[in-house]
């Protein structure tokens, strides 16, 4: 399988203070890594960096072989709107919009008619167990219910790059084991790379492989 992450010698400073030192690490094509470590060594940085949400101090990165461009380039937002997801423990999702119309935002880019749009997002609502939100206002939505609902703007959305900060972290014991079932489909059923940042230790050893970062 070809790398989809390749890390050299990176570093991360802020000011004095040395966030990432000198990490290198690979991702290949259809795996899910969990991330872990103490608060403060750089995981959430260490996601931000990989998704083009901030920048480096040294060292290289490299996304399906070619090297991360720098942060406003043309390239880089294409990268963020057809190859990168992001899945985030406060889900991001426009509250005061539906279901529906934030997942059709999912699939802006998407060049399909509304008919096979729609079908699609009624597919993965039914998948998820969520159908019976699709018009309803986000805002009213249960942790639980928001976080399926940011899963199927994950699988709706081009891009086979997965990137989930503490994705279970506001939720329940018993919605973040269900949270962490349909992460484990987007590799399984949705052939996607998944990459998870998380305190869990328990859903971390769901992953193919853990990463261990230390301050």
């Amino acid at each position: 399988m070809i790398d989809v992450i390749k890390v050299q010698n990176l570093t991360k400073n802020f000011g004095k203070r040395i966030i990432i030192d000198n990490l290198n690490m690979r991702i290949k094509q259809q795996e899910f890594v969990a991330i872990v470590g103490p608060s403060g060594c750089g995981k959430s940085t260490l996601l931000n960096i990989l998704g083009l949400l901030e920048d480096w101090s040294d060292g290289t990165v490299e996304l399906f072989g070619q090297p991360l461009p720098s942060l406003n380039s043309k390239r880089a937002i294409m990268l963020r709107r057809n190859t990168i997801n992001y899945l985030f423990q406060s889900f991001a999702l426009i509250s005061n919009k539906t279901v529906k119309e934030n997942l059709y935002l999912a699939t802006y880019f998407k060049k399909i008619d509304n008919n096979r749009r729609d079908k699609l997002i009624d597919q993965i609502l039914t998948e998820l167990d969520i159908f019976h939100t699709k018009d309803e206002q986000v805002s009213i939505l249960s942790g639980g219910e928001q976080q399926r609902v940011a899963l199927a703007r994950t699988i709706l959305k081009p891009g086979d790059l997965v990137l989930a900060d503490e994705p279970t972290g506001a939720l329940d014991d018993q919605h973040a084991k269900e949270a962490l079932n349909y992460i484990i489909q987007l590799r399984d059923k949705y052939q996607k790379t998944v990459i998870m940042v998380t305190h869990n230790l328990e859903h971390a050893q769901q992953a193919d492989r853990i990463i261990y970062l230390n301050k």
